[in-house]
């Protein structure tokens, strides 16, 4: 997160001034301006659909039949991307419509912290459940004991702080400069601040995907491992439960969103801007071609990062049948019927990606 002044000007031998750019906003809306404006209605669209989909999903999650451990983790979601998408509004507002929100003493500093947070807990309450799901499908017999509600509070509590911490460190880094009224890095910071987000950024938008993924492809195995043992036993064939669909569903949709990005911005430093002096003849220069072309990739691929802050609540409506019932109930203001089995499996439509047939 960029908050002071990217470019500078820029003089020849003469002394005089070539092509002023104030940041790095208006400078891509110059050369790149329909691809530096996609982001912005991007944003508009997260907003649009990611408040009432997020409200849904934790209202929907906490009611009494649908409060299961998985259901803690996703209720906790879908409060971490709500208040990413609150912090994402004043952030946008500052960095790409130039109404400067965040020069102000205290939030200055605060804001990269929850920001940040925000942004972590959402690979981490991942990674928490894709975890519960392999225990619960490895180990039956135990899920009773890892597997349960207060385990799961208790979880996403520690996720809160434990992201909190990592982003702790920020506060420390931006500072509000009164003299020139900028919310700025504080001196001498600069190798610091980009070692420790480079490093926290890489472990929690690379390396945890690549976990949750790994855990993935564990589950899978063991739901086709069953499956065969039901079929050599001449039992009745393994069943993918509703909600083990859905977990994975939302797990394979974060690493697919998550992962590019963080591959992109990885990429940074081969592909980097040109001379600043050398802006008069930007459009025969091959360094900055080089690197509007990289612009263009990474302002897509960013874009398609954006979607999970807010396609959960679709992901939840295509592949859960109870989970449609229950919207319903909480439109229309109507209590779940008491009856209903709290472990009861459910069909999918996306069940039958992981049933027999497809195997």
């Amino acid at each position: 997160m960029t908050f002071q002044t990217s470019c500078n000007t820029s003089s020849d031998e003469n002394g005089t001034n070539g092509i002023y750019i104030t940041d790095e906003n208006s400078f891509y809306n110059k050369y790149l301006p329909a691809f530096n404006s996609s982001s912005k209605y991007m944003r508009i669209v997260m907003y649009l659909l990611g408040y009432p989909g997020n409200i849904l999903t934790f209202l929907v999650w906490i009611r009494k039949p649908m409060l299961q451990s998985s259901g803690v983790y996703l209720a906790t979601l879908a409060v971490s991307d709500l208040l990413f998408l609150s912090l994402d509004l004043p952030y946008s507002l500052h960095t790409e419509w130039s109404v400067y929100v965040l020069n102000v003493p205290v939030i200055c500093e605060g804001f990269t912290v929850l920001y940040l947070a925000a942004q972590y807990m959402s690979p981490l309450l991942t990674l928490a459940f894709t975890t519960e799901r392999y225990i619960a499908i490895k180990f039956p017999l135990r899920r009773r004991l890892y597997c349960t509600v207060k385990r799961a509070v208790c979880t996403s509590y520690c996720i809160a702080l434990t992201s909190l911490g990592l982003c702790g460190i920020q506060g420390y880094f931006w500072s509000y400069d009164s003299t020139i009224g900028q919310c700025i890095r504080a001196n001498n910071t600069d190798e610091l601040w980009e070692k420790w987000t480079w490093g926290t950024e890489m472990l929690m938008f690379l390396c945890v995907p690549l976990l949750i993924l790994l855990l993935n492809i564990l589950v899978i195995c063991e739901i086709q491992k069953s499956r065969k043992v039901a079929l050599t036993l001449n039992r009745i064939l393994f069943r993918t439960n509703a909600t083990t669909t859905m977990l994975l569903a939302v797990s394979f949709f974060l690493i697919l969103t998550t992962l590019p990005v963080s591959i992109v911005y990885a990429l940074y430093d081969y592909f980097p801007p040109g001379n600043l002096k050398h802006l008069t003849s930007i459009e025969t220069d091959n360094n900055w071609q080089v690197h509007f072309q990289y612009y263009r990739a990474r302002t897509v691929i960013y874009n398609i990062g954006l979607t999970h802050f807010f396609m959960n609540f679709y992901i939840y409506l295509f592949a859960g049948e109870r989970f449609r019932k229950e919207v319903l109930n909480v439109v229309k203001c109507k209590r779940s019927r008491s009856a209903i089995n709290r472990y009861r499996s459910e069909t999918t439509k996306m069940e039958s990606f992981y049933s027999n047939d497809a195997v």
